[in-house]
């Protein structure tokens, strides 16, 4: 399923969640962001880090933009879903 990220997405994912800093290493750049293909078990695992680091950050700031990450990839599993079913 292709993902489509900024650049900061990307680094905020890497630097500031314990997400494998590798996942998305085969991605294409695309205008100022990157599409990355990633399966859904990878968009879950993503997603996990992202609101395990939100449910333990003190900075409102921080929690907003792993909230917003979050709600990001939660419609690329809506999607799924609604195409699925």
């Amino acid at each position: 399923m292709p993902v489509t990220l900024t650049l900061r997405e990307r680094d905020f994912i890497r630097n500031e969640t314990f997400c494998n800093p590798d996942f998305a290493k085969c991605a294409v750049v695309e205008g100022t962001g990157i599409r990355a293909e990633l399966s859904l078990d990878e968009i879950e695992e993503i997603q996990g880090y992202v609101a395990a680091e939100a449910n333990h950050t003190k900075s409102a700031k921080r929690r907003k933009e792993l909230d917003r990450l979050f709600d990001k990839f939660q419609v690329f599993l809506d999607t799924y879903d609604d195409q699925s079913g």
